[in-house]
């Protein structure tokens, strides 16, 4: 991929930078939404805005990264979010799951030291899953959004010790701290300019999707709602995250609207 580039590596690094600041302003396409007395602006990401940059972004964005060729765009266009992952060994893959994706350390890097750890992306792979959604079915949009969420995670373990990544593990067993882990990490997700994307995916599986029951249930009980990621999107309250304590806590009247 470097070799096809015939110009200077300082040049190509200024040319990626501004890219990539014209792909996010580029994708940020206005859509008024409409709530009784308020209304929202929804932006959405489009596939065409990243495609014809596929290679910068893999120059800014695929450091340490293994991803496959079908789902190559959207991971990157996830990652081009989350600019503090940029150097974290990643790699996407795909397996049979309960879920639409999951993310988690490599067994064998958990007890190494955080800059070293390694962590897994696995996506259910195409094909009916046991839930009944399959990632394929996902416009470009809501799949950035859901991968973004998968980000969160792994940017949360990344700033957790070894201990503190186990701990995780078995904490997420319980109801309570598995809702409160996941509500953070859609929070950081919305954080991170993804929160529409996150909210289409979401809004997609419990209204539209052949999701089964028990798959619908679990997505209402333990995640923000879609109607909740809407009015943190726009609420007039910042959000200040608390790694250590796994917190997100309100600043009152801290964005002007």
């Amino acid at each position: 991929m470097a070799g096809d580039i015939k110009q200077p590596k300082n040049q190509i690094m200024k040319q990626v930078v501004y890219v990539n600041l014209m792909l996010l302003l580029a994708s940020l396409v206005p859509v008024i939404y409409s709530n009784a007395q308020t209304s929202y602006q929804q932006f959405y990401l489009k596939r065409e805005n990243f495609i014809t940059n596929l290679s910068l972004l893999k120059i800014e964005f695929g450091n340490k990264k293994i991803i496959p060729a079908e789902i190559q765009l959207e991971c990157l266009t996830a990652l081009s979010f989350y600019p503090e992952l940029k150097n974290t060994d990643i790699e996407f893959g795909f397996g049979n799951l309960n879920f639409t994706m999951i993310s988690k350390p490599k067994l064998k890097s958990i007890l190494k030291e955080r800059e070293h750890r390694q962590y897994v992306i696995v996506i259910q792979r195409p094909g009916p899953s046991q839930n009944n959604v399959e990632w394929n079915e996902l416009t470009f949009n809501a799949m950035v959004g859901w991968i973004g969420h998968e980000l969160g995670h792994i940017l949360h373990y990344s700033h957790k010790s070894s201990g503190g990544v186990l701990f995780i593990g078995m904490k997420y067993a319980l109801p309570g701290y598995r809702r409160k882990m996941e509500r953070f990490t859609d929070q950081l997700t919305i954080q991170h300019n993804l929160g529409y994307a996150l909210y289409e995916g979401v809004d997609y599986t419990i209204n539209s999707s052949h999701a089964t029951e028990h798959y619908e249930n679990n997505q209402e009980k333990f995640y923000l709602h879609p109607e909740e990621i809407l009015a943190r999107i726009y609420s007039k309250e910042s959000w200040s995250t608390i790694f250590r304590k796994t917190k997100i806590e309100a600043i009152l009247n801290s964005i002007n609207h």
